[in-house]
């Protein structure tokens, strides 16, 4: 008779994780006092409210809310004057929005490998890939870990390069007790329906430098100077890529709830750390120690299947999923292998037959996640994916593909 859930089993729970996103009555009176005032744009207190409000919770000074995560890319890239030709430094692990904004500003992605099951950029191979088009640094912190900017800020300011770090999946996350996204010149975040921070959609640029907000500002909002600029007019040329009063009002309300959620995450993620990596076959990502709070838009984690008897890692996230643990992975290509890199935007063939990034090769064939959502759960819930894991692991055997 079998044991596991996916061959007829009981399986290790029958209940849902939390859902996302969280709601709280808050989030409906602003909404309302929005739509009483009749100001849903352009002149609305919100949007700069919720830029500060951010941008110190972050420990930046400025901020420039746009319309998506991938917009704040392409403007901390324009900003940064990366055009055609220009080269940009990045992981192979990352989604598709980090590039996309590249080739948006006619540039070219240059791609660096991950550090040994670490999912992050390999810092100590960025020196390598710089040229003398190199014109900037993308670090992406994948699922809120934060990667090495230690290394990668002596590295920029060595080569006199601009850093821009992609923090759409690290709202919260800190390097050394301060946030990420206040560490590099830029810091693009994500509000888009899944992040830790959402409005359905929406983005926002965190930066330190005055002059640099001010072109920044310009860029997303036609041209036009900030309020309360001390430059004057640095940047004529711009377009609409600005955020509504709506997504500025939710935001601020869950951003209350932010820093709670934040702890709680990462109080969960810890946990794992310490349970499910004492499984064999499945080897734990933990937070670089420098890292003193990780965002944890989701948990990451490494399968090895030969300590599961040979069994695929489908196989595996399949007899999960059967078990009631809503496992996945993140990313199963590296991004260098994108079709729509095939060319750029002005037409240039881009070729990336000579990059080799063989640890991110093993992350998308070996790499295992888990949503926000789930680190949302009890610890009771923790429990749970620790169990059913430990149960496909005795009874593996019921997996054996032939």
């Amino acid at each position: 008779m079998s044991v596991l859930a996916v061959n007829g089993g009981e399986p290790v729970r029958d209940k849902a994780f939390p859902s996302w996103p969280s709601l709280d009555p808050k989030d409906l009176e602003l909404f309302e006092s929005i739509y009483k005032s009749k100001v849903w744009g352009v002149g609305g207190s919100h949007v700069p409210e919720f830029a500060n409000s951010f941008a110190e919770f972050q420990g930046a000074k400025y901020g420039v809310c746009v319309n998506s995560g991938t917009t704040a890319l392409y403007l901390a890239l324009k900003a940064a004057d990366v055009g055609p030709g220009d080269e940009v430094i990045t992981t192979a692990y990352t989604f598709q929005a980090t590039v996309v904004a590249i080739m948006m500003t006619h540039g070219i992605p240059v791609f660096v490998d991950t550090a040994p099951d670490s999912f992050l950029i390999d810092a100590s191979k960025i020196e390598e890939a710089i040229t003398e088009r190199t014109k900037a640094i993308i670090p992406v912190h994948i699922a809120g870990y934060p990667a090495d900017m230690d290394s990668i800020l002596d590295i920029a300011e060595r080569h006199n390069l601009r850093v821009i770090e992609d923090c759409a999946q690290a709202h919260g996350a800190e390097w050394r007790g301060k946030g990420v996204g206040s560490w590099g010149d830029f810091g693009c975040f994500s509000f888009q329906s899944s992040k830790n921070l959402c409005a359905g959609e929406g983005g926002i640029v965190l930066m330190n430098d005055r002059q640099l907000y001010e072109r920044l500002f310009s860029l997303h909002n036609c041209g036009r100077t900030a309020p309360d600029a001390e430059y004057g007019n640095i940047e004529p040329f711009g377009a609409n890529f600005r955020m509504t009063e709506w997504q500025a009002g939710i935001l601020l309300s869950r951003l209350t709830r932010l820093e709670s959620e934040t702890n709680h995450r990462h109080m969960n993620m810890r946990w794992l750390d310490g349970w499910f990596g004492e499984i064999p076959g499945i080897k734990v990502t933990t937070l670089d120690p420098r890292a003193t709070r990780g965002g944890s838009h989701g948990y990451k984690a490494i399968f090895d299947s030969e300590e599961f008897e040979d069994i695929s890692r489908e196989t595996f996230i399949k007899a999960m999923r059967a078990e009631g643990i809503p496992l996945g992975y993140w990313y199963s290509t590296p991004m260098f292998r994108s079709e729509f890199l095939e060319s750029n935007t002005f037409g240039e063939k881009l070729d990336f037959s000579d990059t080799n990034c063989p640890e991110t090769e093993k992350i998308c064939q070996s790499g295992l996640a888990l949503g926000q959502n789930v680190l949302m759960g009890t610890e009771e819930d923790m429990e749970d994916i620790v169990k059913a894991a430990i149960k496909i692991r005795r009874n593996v055997g019921e997996l054996k593909e032939g």
